[in-house]
């Protein structure tokens, strides 16, 4: 039987099967900043984000320190059962708010200290020392406002030029999700981590999450 030389044309020229969709800004690549920098810019980004939001809501006259929220918010528990419910309920949109940025600005402050899980005591010391407190006078408050922006400085200036690729990166997120804010496109990306582990942790290598 004469042999039968096959040439390109005889072969399947399929395209390459394509992978599972990657976010854009999520992809693996070289960096070419060291690790500590790439979490520096993460953690940079979520705490000039909080403190957008914080500084606008004290800007706008809100007091997170005013009696009432505090009292409910201590009432309330840990946030689980009947008292959960009531205490979500009963506090005010502004106070909600506002504790959810400064949750996101003190976890990544507190990454960077810790570089694990954060404890009770930590969490004291960053009340003290950036957020109000009942019967703050002006003097300290101020003095913890001036401390927010320099930790926040700090940050961004620790992670040079990843930071501007963080931005970059969130940017993407936000087009791609239709999210009118970075913030609101932070919260769908970490809402999708919770059920994708190699995005989870990309985004902590980010220190987005």
């Amino acid at each position: 039987m004469p042999v039968k030389y096959i040439s390109d044309a005889d072969i399947d020229q399929r395209p390459e099967a394509k992978g599972p969709n990657i976010i854009p800004g999520t992809e693996k690549r070289k960096s070419p900043y060291t690790e500590g920098q790439t979490k520096d810019a993460g953690f940079a980004f979520r705490m000039a984000q909080s403190l957008k939001r914080i500084e606008g809501l004290e800007q706008s006259g809100f007091d997170p320190a005013n009696f009432k929220d505090i009292l409910v918010d201590y009432l309330g528990g840990d946030g689980d059962g009947i008292r959960g419910w009531a205490e979500r309920l009963i506090l005010s949109p502004k106070y909600k708010q506002y504790e959810r940025a400064k949750t996101d600005f003190s976890t990544a402050q507190l990454r960077k200290e810790t570089g694990a899980v954060i404890n009770d005591t930590e969490i004291v010391w960053i009340d003290n020392t950036y957020f109000p407190l009942i019967a703050d006078d002006p003097v300290t408050l101020g003095d913890k406002t001036d401390a927010r922006r320099a930790a926040t400085g700090g940050m961004r200036v620790g992670a040079g030029k990843a930071y501007d690729d963080v931005v970059k990166a969130v940017d993407e997120f936000t087009k791609q999700f239709g999210s009118d804010t970075p913030e609101a496109a932070m919260k769908q990306l970490r809402k999708r981590a919770e059920t994708d582990e190699a995005l989870a942790t990309r985004l902590r290598n980010m220190g987005l999450l």
